[in-house]
């Protein structure tokens, strides 16, 4: 009578429980990678390593599994081997922000995926129909998971033509626009900023982005907000089909 599921297969083969959660946290890693968020990812590791209930000790924490997936991961290569939409690709990138660990005096949310959640959340609260400005909000801080040291830059490189002019718009002004805010942006680039036809919404974004930082916020998941995005693309596709039909009726 030895189980729980022969206790982890013989505590992974004879390895002993080191051996077990390092499996466990290898196998947690992978999942992040994917898109899977660490904590959710350690349960399901878990019980596909174990094949039933492990103890909380010999669990691996969430800064172990995000290491593993830092060291697992070639950011700027992360979307090649994604199968699907240009939606399933900016998840892909989104999703390796599960593994930026951020300073709790400053993003008490939690990593890097948590706040870009509640920036989407907020975001969609607001302009629930402007898909562009919700695909920024969501994909603001992809290159955080690829270059600390130039951020927007990197993230913009990585999203490519996945997203619109307009959206990378969004993206490269966010810190003019939260200078705005905080009035420390120079007179010229303040009249230009204000000249500009999404001047609010911007705006918006960076109000979102100061504001989402909330420990145990509801945000939605990842895979919730990819399904607002790709619906609202349909939808507008469905429009311009309508369009053209109409266009082409002869009165």
């Amino acid at each position: 009578m030895t189980s729980p599921a022969d206790r982890g297969d013989r505590e992974a083969d004879a390895g002993g429980p080191d051996a077990l959660r390092r499996r466990i946290a290898d196998d947690a890693a992978r999942r992040v990678v994917a898109g899977s968020d660490a904590r959710r990812a350690v349960f399901r590791a878990a019980r596909h390593v174990a094949h039933g209930w492990v103890p909380d000790d010999q669990l691996p924490t969430t800064d172990e599994v995000r290491d593993g997936a830092t060291r697992r991961l070639d950011p700027a290569r992360a979307v090649a081997h994604v199968v699907g939409d240009r939606f399933d690709r900016i998840g892909a990138l989104v999703g390796l922000l599960a593994t930026v660990r951020q300073n709790p005096a400053i993003h008490p949310e939690g990593d890097a995926l948590e706040h870009a959640l509640q920036v989407f959340d907020l975001v969609h609260a607001e302009r629930p129909f402007d898909e562009e400005l919700l695909t920024a909000a969501l994909a603001h801080e992809v290159g955080r998971a690829i270059d600390r040291d130039d951020v927007v830059a990197a993230g913009l490189d990585a999203l490519g033509d996945l997203v619109t002019p307009r959206t990378r718009w969004f993206i490269e002004s966010l810190g003019v626009a939260a200078a705005y805010r905080d009035r420390t942006l120079g007179h010229r680039a303040r009249q230009r900023l204000e000249a500009h036809p999404d001047f609010e919404d911007v705006l918006l974004l960076a109000e979102a982005d100061r504001n989402g930082r909330i420990r145990g916020y509801a945000a939605p998941t990842l895979d919730e907000a990819m399904a607002i995005l790709r619906a609202l693309d349909q939808e507008d596709g469905s429009e311009a089909v309508g369009d053209e039909e109409d266009a082409g009726r002869t009165p």
